[in-house]
């Protein structure tokens, strides 16, 4: 039989070591898929000549995973994730370390968007 693999939900320091290790994993070639027929479907419609664009775009945003865990500010993530409201009834005081996160990973939209709260 196979091995049972087990998932382990870390959290502080263990998360950001484990999102930094996966942002140096991140290719999206050698992607798996259970079916080879959507791997196949799924990188023909990336197409060839974006794979390197979507292994940085996956990487940023593994790279801004880990500054908001670092820095506690979940409102980025929130924001990347289509939920701007938490990110838009941020206090003052927390910005700075939401702009660092943003920054991080190149996601210029959080930064508009930090901006055009102040």
């Amino acid at each position: 039989g196979g091995a049972a693999w087990r998932v382990k939900v870390l959290r502080g320091r263990g998360a950001i070591r484990m999102l930094q290790n996966c942002s140096f994993l991140v290719d999206v070639a050698a992607a798996q898929c259970a079916v080879p027929a959507d791997k196949e479907r799924e990188l023909a419609a990336i197409g060839l000549e974006r794979h390197a664009e979507v292994d940085r775009t996956v990487a940023a945003a593994l790279g801004a995973g880990v500054a908001a865990v670092r820095d506690n500010v979940s409102e980025v993530d929130a924001f990347n994730c289509g939920e701007p409201g938490p990110l838009r009834a941020l206090a003052a005081a927390r910005v700075p370390a939401a702009f660092l996160a943003a920054c991080s990973a190149g996601q210029l939209a959080v930064l508009v968007e930090l901006r055009r709260g102040m």
